[in-house]
């Protein structure tokens, strides 16, 4: 990749490195809403699959639990009238991770905690034939056990349509307005928010009791961003598979794989995020889960200043509730 050089220097120029370590709290968190952050491999993970599935829109596919029988009946569906969906649903999540990379830099790195607090709601009513309205809030805190000025509180709303099409391979696609502000510390300080209009398509292409596996593509484009020179098309991939190990506990595997075309300075990023979560499903609403992942971004940037690479593990808890 053709490394370009954006960033100009002061008497006494220092790394990148030391650029981040040096810089205010206000600019290191307008850093790290960038893709030479801390946290890019936060804000990039907003794609839930199971947003998408056929369950939650409203399919009404429900396989039996597993026996041992099956090898002679095969898999079992359950049909039964349609009872209309409850179209609210809310979910609130808390994780501890770990990582080896806090500050998301290529060199002088150090390992360190964060703490992940998430509320969303969303709401998805049928308001066609396979059609449906797609409304969503989230609010997301992150806290750093050092150093704390990296902190950062960020804010999504989305307001779009989710069209399933059996007759053209079972494809579901949707298109959204997105808003996204990021605040330092404190939800009054905002130091970015964008507008932007996002596109996809997500197919199921293998689904049983015990294993289901997905691909999906979307595109977005940034209308508005504050700052601009944040703003960006963004193309991504994303491949999951989940192995239902018995009717409490899953397995999933995903790899994401997004390219960053800034508007600005001819930069582009290749951002990469692998990983494996285990989920165990206490009761209706709670779930614990644990998960480990690698995230890679590579730029043109010159000196490798957006480029790092990080390991990150942790355990959580969440709660969902329909109604």
């Amino acid at each position: 990749m053709r490394k370009i050089a954006t960033l100009s220097k002061p008497s006494g120029f220092l790394s990148p490195a030391l650029v981040v370590a040096t810089l205010t709290a206000s600019s290191v968190a307008s850093f790290a809403i960038d893709a030479l952050s801390p946290v890019e491999r936060f804000l990039g993970d907003g794609f839930d699959p199971d947003e998408y599935s056929d369950q939650n829109l409203d399919q009404q596919k429900r396989f039996a639990p597993t026996s041992p029988g099956d090898s002679d009946l095969g898999d079992q569906l359950i049909l039964k009238r349609y009872q209309g969906r409850a179209p609210l649903r809310f979910d609130i999540a808390t994780h501890l991770f770990w990582t080896d990379n806090v500050a998301s830099t290529r060199s002088n790195e150090d390992d360190g905690v964060i703490w992940k607090t998430r509320a969303a709601a969303s709401w998805k009513p049928r308001i066609g034939d396979n059609l449906f309205a797609d409304f969503s809030i989230t609010q997301s805190i992150y806290r750093y056990d050092s150093p704390s000025r990296l902190d950062f509180e960020r804010t999504d709303g989305r307001v779009g349509l989710v069209k399933i099409v059996p007759e053209f391979f079972d494809m579901l696609f949707f298109a959204r307005y997105e808003y996204a502000r990021v605040t330092s510390g404190s939800l009054s300080d905002g130091i970015y928010n964008s507008h932007r209009l996002r596109v996809g398509a997500h197919k199921v292409f293998l689904s049983t009791p015990k294993h289901t596996a997905y691909v999906a593509l979307d595109y977005a484009y940034d209308l508005n961003t504050k700052p601009s020179r944040l703003e960006r098309d963004e193309y991504s991939a994303h491949l999951g598979y989940t192995y239902q190990i018995t009717d409490d506990l899953k397995a999933v595997f995903f790899y994401h794989l997004a390219l960053y075309d800034y508007d600005q300075a001819g930069r582009d990023d290749v951002n990469q995020v692998a990983g494996a979560e285990l989920y165990w499903q206490l009761n209706r609403s709670a779930r614990v889960h644990a998960s480990l992942l690698y995230a890679e971004n590579d730029s043109n940037l010159s000196d490798g200043a957006a480029d790092y690479s990080a390991f990150q593990g942790g355990l959580g808890l969440g709660m969902t509730f329909n109604f």
